[in-house]
């Protein structure tokens, strides 16, 4: 049984070919190997794997693995991965997020999003999203009904989700689009609103990141998530203000807060 660090990967006929790494503890690669789950094997334990985790084999993923060490002549070392242990993956995954949780914590700034107060109403909401992705379509629906009847301005910025980078390009197009609205009359928006499709649960795991999760906390508007299904949970629900179990949910709380006020001012009025 060894560890390794799933760094690319593609199927042939069935098999699955792997490039797996090593890594120190701050992150630098010790040691790559190639390595090969054959048809025969993947077809029972690739499986088994991902019904237990909720994550499919992909670059970044870390895994326990059985191998047997291969050298041929033509192709020179490789290994043959014939058994994969869901209980680290599983575990790594959570460490990543329990790690962030006890720093913030530590730090005093865990709760800090999560204390500022809902908005009263809403006149304009940030959102950072997938371009072209399910989930901001379904979001969309609702929230450009609003925004043409001049109800709430809706504005975008677009990001990676996920794969290698997708945390720092997030913070990136947060702060960018912070900036310049802080440099528009209104100052800021009523919330910020993070959202995505679902995915597998190592698609997700790209957002378990502290300088992002840092981020949230320290925006002084409230965020509201709707990250993947109702089964799934990253970090970034853990500190913001509100989560939601779809980007569908984050929209019908706001029609339903901005309803809500029109009733009230009708009332009054009459």
């Amino acid at each position: 049984w060894t560890l390794v660090e799933v760094v690319e990967l593609r199927a042939n006929g069935g098999h699955v070919f792997l490039g797996v790494s090593e890594r120190d503890a701050g992150g630098a690669v010790l040691a790559k190997a190639s390595a090969v789950i054959w048809q025969s094997t993947a077809n029972i334990i690739l499986p088994e794997f991902e019904r237990a985790t909720g994550a499919q084999l992909a670059p970044g993923i870390k895994l326990l693995v059985r191998a047997r060490p291969v050298f041929k002549p033509l192709h020179g070392f490789s290994i043959e991965i014939d058994a994969v242990d869901p209980e680290y993956t599983l575990g790594d995954l959570e460490a990543r997020k329990r790690e962030i949780r006890e720093r913030l914590k530590a730090e005093g700034l865990f709760l800090t999003n999560k204390s500022l107060p809902a908005p009263w109403d809403f006149n304009a909401v940030l959102v950072i999203a997938p371009a072209g992705g399910a989930g901001l379509g379904d979001f969309q629906i609702e929230a450009n009904r609003l925004d043409q009847f001049g109800v709430c301005r809706f504005v975008y910025a677009f990001s990676r989700f996920q794969g290698e980078g997708a945390a720092r390009e997030i913070c990136e197009a947060l702060i960018q689009a912070m900036a310049m609205w802080g440099r528009a009359e209104e100052g800021r928006p009523d919330a910020v609103v993070i959202i995505r499709g679902g995915g597998a649960v190592n698609d997700l795991a790209w957002l378990n990141d502290y300088d992002l999760a840092r981020l949230i906390c320290d925006l002084p508007v409230p965020v509201f998530t709707g990250i993947g299904h109702e089964r799934d949970s990253n970090g970034l629900d853990e500190v913001a203000n509100a989560k939601f179990d779809t980007p569908s949910k984050v929209i019908a709380c706001i029609e339903q807060v901005i309803a809500k006020r029109t009733a009230e001012v009708k009332t009054n009025y009459e």
